[in-house]
């Protein structure tokens, strides 16, 4: 992928400086901050995923079957998915 970035020279420069201490060059000490900001936003998703599902988990009915949450949670996904219209 080849991508322009807009900098402050004063950003441009600290980059600069890191990525030759990191003895990177620039492109490739870019695309591993990307790279790591991104595996950090991955994870602080599946995280939030995980604590919401266990405080909605928390908060149903101990006689409620697993059958009436699989439904439950297929309602709720139609609710949210966005619809698709398969026509060309």
């Amino acid at each position: 992928m080849n991508l322009t970035i807009d900098l402050s020279e004063r950003n441009a420069v600290a980059l600069e400086s890191q990525a030759r201490a990191a003895h990177m060059p620039i492109e490739r000490y870019l695309a591993y901050i990307i790279e790591r900001a991104l595996e950090r936003q991955h994870r602080r998703a599946a995280e939030n995923l995980e604590q919401h599902l266990d405080n909605t988990a928390s908060q149903v009915p101990l006689e409620t079957t697993s059958e009436a949450m699989e439904a439950a949670i297929e309602e709720a996904l139609e609710h949210v998915r966005p619809h698709r219209n398969w026509q060309p």
